[in-house]
């Protein structure tokens, strides 16, 4: 029997109804937390609740929460393993510039451009404290390492630091010429460091509040500093589009990364002191080898400019925050196996371009002779049938001696051109190479074809 058209579209209206509500039910789970790719296959975990811009991000002591402030005036708690937007707390009346963990983490403190510094309970969202003293933005906080005071910037000049228990100012640092945009606390205790729109660093006492050193070298705005886990080294970004190194006890520059394309908005420390990484206004985040000062990856995804960057307490982890209203997770651990398959990789290709193709062969000969599964009677036949491809007709009463004192000749050649040009470019010393090969051939030569 016929259905009507009439009895058609009344089904097939309940049938996209059904759909749609399925379609909600599973974007109401999946709305907070998504994992995507980067231009460069560049993984990552995304956070999604925000609705503006975000500014600034942190990891808890534990590593299992991030918090983010934004231009919406709020603070998100987040669960890294769920991706759940646990708690958001309300109160700031401006954009919020910067957040920062107790190092319990029982508290989070927070900065905005309503002037205030406000103190939170992270397990109930209250706001206990708010700090009033600045008057104007409030660009940047940060905890001591006892949890006993916060430090703040601001846009009025001035670095301040805070009793946590009392909400008193305590001490007003000046000294800048203009806008604080970023201050951290040594892991002692004793120092703060502050970077500012005058193009400085600049380094003090935290009992006298004098300014113990002005480290200049940046040639543009300074919008981010750090100080590593062991107090030793401050790192700092700025609209130069480079991040640079110094020495605390100096004051030296010790050295500039560049790569970034744009202003460096912020940086920091792996706990290790191995890694600094990067967020930019060229809309990536990268990471660098403290030592060398070597780029190790770009992370590209995100779609905006990055204000905020992260490690966790255990290194594995970096978060950012940018202005497309998303926090993103990154994990440094698969990074590091990918660089290091990349550096074996790269390594055995440079390896390889340096020799001609006879002495790859030979190489290859002699590689096959050094493994125990592979016997003199397998080497012989392998190189009896490459012979008698190339020479078909000159093989008869030749021995591989002479074949391999040919080889050897371009080989030896080779190892000294190679030493000279790059020493690090060969896997063996000159000596090895010439000692194990010498041995190989002892025993190659008695092989006769």
């Amino acid at each position: 029997m016929a259905v009507s058209t009439k009895r058609k579209n009344s089904l097939k209206s309940k049938s996209n109804s059904k759909t749609r509500k399925q379609f909600k039910k599973f974007r109401k789970t999946k709305k907070n937390v998504r994992k995507m790719k980067g231009g460069d296959g560049d993984e990552s975990k995304v956070f999604t609740g925000h609705t503006d811009l975000i500014t600034t991000v942190s990891f808890s002591p534990d590593g299992k929460y991030i918090c983010s402030g934004s231009y919406d005036t709020t603070v998100k708690l987040w669960n890294i393993d769920t991706g759940e937007n646990i708690r958001t707390l309300n109160g700031h009346t401006g954009w919020v510039w910067s957040v920062s963990f107790s190092p319990d983490g029982k508290y989070i403190c927070s900065g905005s451009s309503d002037n205030t510094v406000r103190l939170w309970n992270t397990d109930t969202g209250e706001n206990i404290r708010t700090l009033n003293d600045h008057t104007d933005w409030v660009t940047s906080v940060s905890f001591s390492s006892d949890g006993k005071y916060i430090c703040s910037g601001s846009v009025d000049k001035t670095v301040r630091l805070w009793n946590v228990d009392t909400g008193e100012n305590i001490r007003t640092l000046n000294g800048h010429k203009y806008a604080v945009m970023s201050v951290s606390f040594s892991p002692d205790g004793k120092y703060i460091c502050s970077g500012s729109l005058d193009k400085t660093v600049r380094l003090w006492n935290v009992d006298t509040g004098e300014n113990i050193r002005t480290l200049n070298g940046h040639t543009n705005r300074v919008m981010s500093v750090s100080f590593s886990s062991d107090g030793k080294y401050i790192c700092s970004g700025s609209y130069d589009k480079t991040v640079r190194l110094w020495n605390v006890d100096t004051g030296e520059n010790i050295r500039t990364l560049t790569g970034h394309e744009s202003t460096v908005w912020s940086v920091s420390f792996s706990p290790d002191g191995k890694y600094i990484c990067s967020g930019s206004v060229d809309e990536t985040v990268r990471l660098w080898e403290t030592l060398t000062g070597n780029l190790i990856r770009t992370l590209n995804g995100h779609t905006r400019v990055v204000m905020s960057v992260s490690f966790s307490p255990n290194g594995k982890y970096i978060c950012s925050g940018s202005t497309d209203t998303t926090v993103r997770l990154w994990d440094v651990e698969q990074i590091e196996e990918e660089e290091e398959k990349k550096e074996k990789r790269h390594a055995s290709s440079r390896q390889s371009q340096l020799l001609s193709p006879e002495e790859i062969k030979a190489r290859k000969y002699f590689q096959l002779s050094l493994n125990n599964n592979v016997n003199h009677n397998e080497l012989r036949t392998k190189y009896k049938e490459e012979a008698k491809r190339k020479h078909p007709d000159k093989r008869k009463n030749r021995n591989t001696t002479e074949d391999f004192k040919e080889l050897r000749k371009h080989y030896d050649v080779l190892i000294n051109d190679s030493v000279k040009k790059q020493k690090t470019s060969i896997e063996f010393s000159q000596n090895n190479l010439k000692n194990l090969w010498n041995n190989q051939y002892k025993n190659l030569s008695k092989i006769r074809i």
